[in-house]
């Protein structure tokens, strides 16, 4: 009794070496194993031929178990009705390319790039040669990179649009306020307008730096930059923000800072040989991180200290932590943790990648330790200056 799926009227496989490669079947059957895909052999009546190996890991059949199959049998049940009718047409031309649906021996189905090519034989009838893809891992592929470049352009067009609303709102007040202001209320805005344009090129450079994938060769302006000084701005321009959110944000100054203006003071200030406005761009990075997951009633602490011959930078939060799993892949370029995801936590996936270029272009290092339910604390380590 013939397999499920056989042709009618057969008597036995068809000789391959007989009909297609008498002289040299060895040469014929390492060449058809040696093509990457699989490659499924089909005469006029739709019966399947021959098989080359791959069709095992495409289709879970050993190729001798597809012999005398009709090819129905990698068609889903759902199309095999109409299949047979649209065989003539195989043979006429070659088809490159389609998107086909195909099943597996288990039943799953799978979509498939299938290209097809007749084979003239010597006695006058032709063969159809298929060559089938499984591309399931490329189109999901496909689908999260759709994901992800949607959900990136909503947060890059928000974070754009922030900065730029807080530029035009101040020009406008200068402009319809100038013969009143006082120079004080005039450099206040200015300097507000020039810290908002600088933060929309750092975002604009993000994107660039995204777009050419040159990460790995962060540009800087080094000069003696004291980390007292940049946590207690950074800080307190982030505090309207942190309000918003009802969480506390403090900050952790040196021994120097709080021994400054003392006689002989002993503590040495945290200075780093940096470039300040990449050291803003990752201390801004970590804290934005911390503000967005610390739940209303929460902390979080930007700490800075001296130890040894380095200098460190921490942001503690009391957020829900991260998992032990994930701390590895954080730092990857569009890497979002699944929670972040499920929650529609807004974000990129790329401050964390810039945040470690930045610092390993300073020659420092970027650490994470985390305790679920309780919170994470980021530890940037630096050179100080000599």
């Amino acid at each position: 009794m013939p397999p499920p799926g056989s042709a009618p009227g057969q008597d036995g496989p068809v000789a391959v070496t007989a009909l297609l490669a008498s002289e040299h079947p060895d040469l014929f059957r390492a060449t058809l194993d040696a093509v990457p895909d699989a490659v499924v052999i089909v005469d006029g009546q739709g019966v399947i031929v021959t098989a080359n190996t791959q069709v095992e890991g495409v289709f879970g059949y050993r190729p001798a178990e597809l012999e005398q199959q009709l090819i129905e049998v990698l068609v889903p049940t759902r199309l095999r009705t109409g299949h047979p009718r649209r065989r003539s047409s195989y043979t006429r031309r070659p088809m490159g390319l389609l998107q086909l649906a195909a099943v597996r021996r288990d039943g799953t189905e799978f979509p498939a790039e299938i290209s097809l090519a007749p084979i003239e034989l010597g006695d006058g009838t032709t063969w159809t040669a298929a060559t089938v893809r499984d591309i399931s891992e490329r189109i999901r592929l496909e689908a999260e990179s759709e994901r992800l470049r949607d959900e990136m352009l909503a947060t890059v067009t928000h974070e754009l649009r922030t900065p730029l609303t807080v530029i035009i709102g101040y020009v406008d007040m200068l402009l319809e306020l100038d013969e009143t202001l006082r120079p004080e209320a005039r450099r206040t805005m200015l300097g507000k307008v020039a810290r908002s344009a600088h933060r929309e090129l750092t975002l604009v450079n993000d994107l660039l730096t995204l777009a050419t994938g040159t990460l790995h060769a962060v540009p800087l302006e080094l000069e003696d930059v004291d980390l007292d000084a940049l946590v207690r701005t950074t800080v307190a321009e982030r505090r309207t923000e942190a309000a918003s959110r009802a969480v506390t944000l403090v900050a952790r100054l040196s021994d120097a800072d709080a021994e400054r203006g003392t006689a002989g003071a002993a503590a040495r200030a945290p200075v780093a040989r940096a470039d300040p406005q990449r050291l803003r761009q990752v201390l801004d990075n970590l804290l934005g991180n911390a503000l967005k997951f610390t739940p209303a009633g929460g902390r979080v602490v930007l700490g800075v200290e001296v130890l040894g011959d380095s200098v460190v930078l921490t942001v503690a939060d009391t957020g829900p932590g991260i998992p032990v799993e994930e701390r590895e892949r954080i730092f990857e370029r569009l890497y979002r943790v699944p929670t972040a995801i499920a929650d529609a936590v807004p974000g990129t996936g790329l401050g964390l990648a810039i945040v470690k270029a930045i610092v390993e272009a300073h020659r420092g290092t970027v650490a994470v330790t985390s305790e679920m339910g309780t919170g994470s604390t980021f530890t940037v380590q630096l050179p100080g200056a000599r």
